[in-house]
């Protein structure tokens, strides 16, 4: 089983990926992060809005990155899906700066 810094770095390497030509960069929320049926979740956000905090740079309507415990494979799971799962719901403002 990965660790939760092992699947981290994992998810961070998919998401850069993903985001690569994107105008928004994300980064995953590492405080938050779930461990459910084998599989680690992050939560992500815009690179802008974790620096900022501000709203307006929220990248909205994305899933959770979904990390395999055992082979590493990553996917980003849809909102409805993540939503389904409402593994950080407490977060009204993900990743904000305190």
């Amino acid at each position: 089983m990965l660790s939760f810094e092992q699947a981290a770095e994992l998810a961070r390497i998919f998401l850069a990926e993903k985001s690569r030509y994107s105008t928004l960069p994300m980064d995953i929320v590492e405080e938050d992060h779930a461990l459910l049926d084998g599989k680690i979740y992050f939560d992500c956000q815009s690179i802008a809005y974790l620096k900022s905090g501000n709203p307006s740079d929220m990248v909205i309507g994305t899933g959770y990155i979904c990390v395999d415990g055992e082979t590493g494979d990553c996917r980003m799971l849809g909102a409805v899906e993540s939503v389904e799962l409402n593994l950080f719901e407490d977060d009204d403002f993900p990743g904000a700066p305190e």
